[in-house]
């Protein structure tokens, strides 16, 4: 735990500014709409193989929630449509 600094800072010399080495710098070129599945839903694809997959997936997606409702009205309402019927707990 010495109190001295190291030699090497003190010759060392600021490294000049990149300012204008940015400024000159051109930009990114942007992504141009002419590629053929820029940014495009599964669904909206004109793929028909990844068509069908989006169809696929947005049907199973909507099974999958009316599944839950229909369970839930179910469960609220003692239908017995996913098991035997339970009397009401008291």
């Amino acid at each position: 735990m010495s109190a001295k600094k190291n030699s090497k800072s003190r010759d060392a010399k600021p490294a000049p500014a990149s300012a204008p080495a940015l400024a000159t710098a051109a930009p990114a070129p942007a992504a141009t709409t002419t590629e053929p599945e820029a940014h495009v839903a599964w669904i909206d694809s004109t793929d028909p193989r990844k068509r069908l997959v989006g169809k696929i997936t947005l049907a199973a997606v909507w099974i999958y929630a009316a599944a839950l409702l229909l369970l839930a009205l179910d469960q609220t309402f003692h239908w017995g449509i996913f098991g035997p019927k339970i009397p009401p707990m008291p």
